[in-house]
């Protein structure tokens, strides 16, 4: 009786020992299939986040196309320009409109006006200077406007004439029209210097060359300064000369002769103009984009012919 009592309970413990183990691996595969779920989730929340990322702006679709989506803090965008600025802005609305942007072009009467405007804000942006403009007006009006990168092409400055068609005509005592604004009449007088027509004083690096730097003047010629618009229109009576950023553009409507394309090394890039405080904002980045895009590309490269006018600085595809 014992002995039945005995095997009685061994049984017991087996069953129940077994009864633990098999409790165990069903733990075991609980916590496995918890691991593997918690596992997929984070893969599906990866992939959706993918899904988010390739809709914000400066994604691509699967074609390899650029997608983007507007600023939600600012889809209205009021771009100024001067009137020399149209062809390569006249694409931007209806660029931007597909990435859902309300861009409005507004053309301005002159630099001043216009970063004026911008320093105001009745503009958002604009694209009508030089990066020396630029700096020079910041420093005479105390704003606070910025050059945003990368900078858009670079322009050429010349010197040309109706009455003369090389430097080796032009006489002692012939008149000129330069620039009236500090930074382009500084960049005249280094070009000047550059062939030898003056000499010009050391000044303080960063700063700009006025007429009172002139050391020596050995072909006396008589400096007239007058605004951007008018001094190749000068020619046709008032000046012998004008100096001046070269453009097809320019030479086709007044016909002159162009007697010195200067190189690119003292020519000065132009920028797109946004207020301090908004250069790190989407629509500005995606402004930008536009305005580094192929278009811009076309636009710049058919105001190339028949001369080189304007030189590209925005790294292409």
């Amino acid at each position: 009786m014992k002995k039945i009592l005995s095997m009685l309970l061994t049984l017991t413990l087996l069953i129940g020992l077994l009864s633990g183990c098999g409790g165990n691996q069903n733990t075991g595969n609980q916590t496995n299939d918890t691991a593997n779920t918690t596992s997929q989730n984070d893969q599906e929340s990866t992939d959706n986040a993918g899904e988010n990322d390739s809709q914000e702006s400066g994604a691509t679709d699967e074609t390899g196309e650029e997608t983007r989506t507007a600023d939600p803090n600012k889809t209205s965008i009021v771009f100024g320009i001067t009137s020399g600025f149209v062809d390569f802005t006249d694409y931007i609305p209806e660029m931007m409109a597909e990435w859902g942007y309300d861009v409005e072009i507004k053309v301005l009467d002159s630099p001043v006006v216009a970063d004026t405007a911008l320093a105001e804000g009745s503009i958002d942006a604009n694209y009508i200077q030089h990066l020396p403009y630029l700096l020079a007006f910041n420093e005479s009006n105390g704003t606070n406007l910025y050059p945003c990168e990368p900078y858009i092409m670079s322009s050429m400055d010349c010197i040309a004439s109706l009455k003369y068609s090389s430097l080796d005509e032009v006489p002692d005592g012939a008149t000129i029209a330069v620039a009236d604004d500090a930074s382009n009449l500084s960049v005249n007088l280094e070009d000047l210097a550059s062939i030898g027509w003056l000499t010009l004083a050391e000044i303080p690096e960063g700063s700009s060359y006025t007429t009172f730097d002139i050391l020596e003047n050995p072909k006396n010629l008589q400096l007239i300064e007058m605004d951007m618009a008018t001094r190749f229109a000068a020619m046709e009576g008032d000046v012998d000369l004008a100096m001046g950023f070269y453009t097809n553009t320019a030479q086709a409507k007044y016909n002159f002769n162009l007697l010195k394309l200067f190189d690119e090394n003292i020519a000065y890039p132009q920028v797109v103009a946004v207020r301090e405080e908004d250069k790190d904002a989407q629509w500005v980045e995606d402004l930008m984009a536009a305005m580094t895009s192929e278009a811009q590309v076309e636009r710049i490269n058919a105001k190339n012919d028949p001369n080189l006018a304007w030189k590209i600085l925005f790294p292409q595809d």
